[in-house]
């Protein structure tokens, strides 16, 4: 992070107080800069905290384990458990965004908090630094009453913008992508995913260990998530008959085809269109 991070000013840090007009689920209660710092941390905390490190290097404990914090990354904070973590060899450059401990349950079930991983590296350092930014402009806003709002959906998206992995993009990993494109393009064919990604130069173990970069399920249930995600998409955005959209993601039988969708979405393929059919003029 270059030094203007240091040089910031939040005029308004503490945010809890204002009212709001729109409430989100995740109210901030508090955002800061602390650039640099140099004390270490040994205390239990009352809320649910984000620390973007942006600069330097340290050390965190928690529950007797040590992580390395390297920037730029970000390290949690969870209300009741005692934590020690600081820089090490100077200062770093950090900000710090501050949740009521009652948001615990939401920030864990959108998936902003992971409690066993406290620790986690930032791929995407633009989309983050685009995202201070325009926090840095709403906290020095005159009338914080008329912004908070958007500072609670800014926050949000910073931390979510943390957790966010490009698409991969290492010569290593092209092949994976080539058979997702593939799998993608021929959803109406059946396919041996592993033969598939043998003639693209990969062994059974790195197909494996490639896969799970990039899902927590198997080839075979993603394929399905694939066909019926384009089924969802079929049904709502042209006006196929259903039986021609199951041959089309690579179901002969309709019947078939139904009782599938049926299970995936707990509705058959004509209520699913019925719900959500894109209406467009003329029709």
């Amino acid at each position: 992070m270059d030094s203007h991070f240091k040089n910031m000013d939040f005029s308004i840090k503490h945010w809890a107080p204002f009212p709001r007009r729109f409430p989100s689920a995740l109210p901030v209660v508090s955002a800061d800069v602390l650039a640099p710092k140099q004390d270490w941390v040994h205390h239990d905390f009352g809320t649910c905290n984000f620390s973007l490190i942006l600069r330097g290097h340290g050390e965190y404990y928690r529950q007797g384990k040590l992580w390395k914090v390297e920037s730029p990354c970000v390290i949690s904070q969870w209300p009741e458990e005692h934590l020690d973590y600081g820089p090490m060899d100077g200062t770093w450059d950090e900000l710090h965004i501050d949740y009521a401990a009652a948001t615990m349950p939401k920030l864990i079930e959108c998936g902003l908090v992971d409690t066993e991983r406290p620790v986690w590296p930032i791929h995407d350092l633009a989309s983050v630094n685009a995202q201070i930014a325009e926090l840095e402009i709403l906290t020095n806003s005159h009338l914080p009453e008329s912004v908070v709002d958007r500072v609670d959906r800014v926050c949000e998206r910073l931390i979510l913008e943390t957790l966010i992995t490009p698409p991969i993009t290492e010569p290593a990993a092209q092949s994976i992508q080539a058979l997702l494109l593939h799998l993608r393009q021929h959803l109406d064919q059946p396919i041996d995913i592993e033969h598939e990604a043998a003639k693209r130069g990969m062994s059974p173990a790195t197909f494996r260990r490639r896969w799970a970069q990039i899902s927590d399920v198997s080839p075979s249930q993603y394929l399905i998530t694939l066909r019926m995600r384009e089924a969802c998409r079929l049904l709502v955005e042209t006006s196929l008959p259903v039986n021609e959209i199951g041959h089309t993601i690579g179901f002969e039988d309709e019947f078939y085809f139904s009782r599938r969708f049926r299970k995936e979405f707990q509705m058959p393929p004509r209520e699913y269109r019925k719900a959500y059919y894109i209406r467009r003029a003329g029709r």
